[in-house]
């Protein structure tokens, strides 16, 4: 495989006898930004080698890994502490070559180098050199392995996952790797939270853009900041991440469409960005405590809330 497409296409590159869902970062797809579950059966046996790149490959066990063998620029190097929920990471400026015995499932995140130099970049800080890792040893990393779990269901319904999303936790998970085991990207003293103009401005294009396609990085240029710093501030004055007010936008727009009581389910979750009519109920019941058909008859007038003509096999409520 191509040193430039190891990280834009990591389940050609696994895909075989194991399985591999991936998705790549958006805005970030022509560096190879990408995380993907790769999952595999015993006697896997070799890996195609991944030619040396200027990046780093970072692995969230999700069992238990202890037989099989890696070789680093051709040298057998040691693998220890695959253990389920601990984390591994693989310089690979070093050609790496692997042959897996065990079983294995993972959630495995290529990073670039260059991505490191955008976030540094963007804060104003310097480019950090190097993380202080030894590759193959595993480490158990309590946020490491919570940031990857978070992954999961992305994976699972990569339709139902946003460009907010999942820009937001490649900047999370990229800021933490550089601020525990690189170089602090970026420490600002100052009051907690948005200045009122920047918060509405926040607010305003998350609400604009229901579906989800816009990024960390285009909400904190267009309120003058960096990525990471907005995020954090946004979480402060809001108490949610800008991921999390998104979809509180799209319920409270789903539930304005509902009580207007014109469009089916189907309608209107396609309206307010989500994925499809489930998605909708999911997220509509974690937000507000009940499915919308419920919540429909509860609060809204017998004639809204059944309206007069609609057939119930179209999806309305």
């Amino acid at each position: 495989m191509e040193l430039a497409n190891y990280g834009k296409r990591l389940d050609d590159h696994w895909r075989g006898i194991c399985s591999a869902s991936q998705i790549s970062a958006p805005g970030h797809s022509d560096v190879g930004l990408s995380v993907a579950r790769i999952t595999g059966g015993p006697n896997f046996g070799f890996v195609d080698p991944v030619p040396a790149q200027d990046g780093y490959a970072l692995s969230l066990e999700l069992i238990d890994y202890q037989r099989g063998d890696l070789w680093l620029d051709g040298r057998n190097t040691p693998q220890i502490d695959l253990k389920r929920n601990n984390s591994v990471l693989f310089d690979l400026r070093h050609k790496v070559e692997a042959r897996l015995e065990d079983p294995f499932d993972t959630i495995h995140f290529h990073i670039p180098h260059r991505y490191f130099d955008a976030l540094c970049v963007a804060s104003g800080r310097p480019a950090i050199s190097d993380l202080n890792f030894v590759s193959g040893h595993g480490f158990f990393d309590q946020t490491l392995m919570h940031l990857g779990m978070a992954m999961i269901p992305a994976l699972e319904r990569p339709a139902e996952s946003s460009h907010l999303f999942l820009d937001q936790m490649m900047v999370a998970l990229c800021t933490y790797l550089a601020n525990t085991y690189g170089v602090a990207l970026e420490t600002r003293p100052g009051p907690q939270g948005l200045v009122p103009w920047r918060l509405k401005r926040a607010k305003d294009l998350i609400a604009s853009r229901l579906s989800g396609n816009l990024t960390i990085a285009e909400i904190a240029a267009d309120c003058g900041l960096t990525p990471s710093y907005f995020t954090r501030q946004f979480a402060a004055s809001t108490g949610m991440t800008p991921h999390r007010w998104l979809l509180k936008m799209r319920v409270e727009a789903a539930k304005q469409l509902i009580s207007e009581g014109r469009l089916s389910l189907v309608e209107v979750a396609l309206s307010c960005g989500f994925a499809d009519q489930s998605h909708l109920t999911r997220i509509f019941s974690r937000e507000v405590g009940t499915p919308p058909r419920t919540w429909a008859r509860n609060m809204l007038p017998r004639h809204l809330a059944t309206p007069a003509g609609v057939r119930s096999g179209e999806g309305n409520f």
